[in-house]
Parts: C-alpha cells; sequence; structure tokens
C-alpha cells in the first residue's frame, strides 16, 4: 500500500523563486568578498589530516559517489 499524503504536502520539490536583486553588481561583489574570509587554507590538508593520504581522499571520494 502505497503512503498517502497529507493535503498540505506535494510532489513537487519547493523552489525559490528568482530575485533579480540577488544578480546585481553591488550583491555580487559582496558575496565574493565574504568568499574569501571563508575559503580554506592552501596548505588545508598539510596541516590538519597528516595521517591521511592524497589517494586515500581520492578513495573515499570515490565511494561517496557511488553510495549516494
Amino acid at each position: 500500500m502505497e503512503p498517502q499524503l497529507l493535503c498540505c504536502e506535494g510532489d513537487r520539490p519547493a523552489r525559490a523563486y528568482r530575485d533579480s536583486n540577488l544578480l546585481t553588481d553591488r550583491v555580487l561583489r559582496a558575496l565574493l568578498r565574504a568568499e574569501d574570509k571563508y575559503l580554506p587554507a592552501s596548505n588545508y590538508f598539510k596541516c590538519v589530516q597528516r595521517e591521511i593520504a592524497p589517494y586515500m581522499r581520492r578513495i573515499v571520494a570515490t565511494w561517496v559517489l557511488e553510495v549516494s
């Protein structure tokens, strides 16, 4: 037996409407400036995860893509 949806539920995923304000140059510049503050350091894997080699990361990433 297939589960029934309540009257307020739908099959379609919720989608945000296109907001032209988010595409202005001022907003995009602010987003790019904010992005620079939160980028991980280029040597992140060397100083944080020293015991994990790059080939190990590749194996895990491949596995995650297969199971998702």
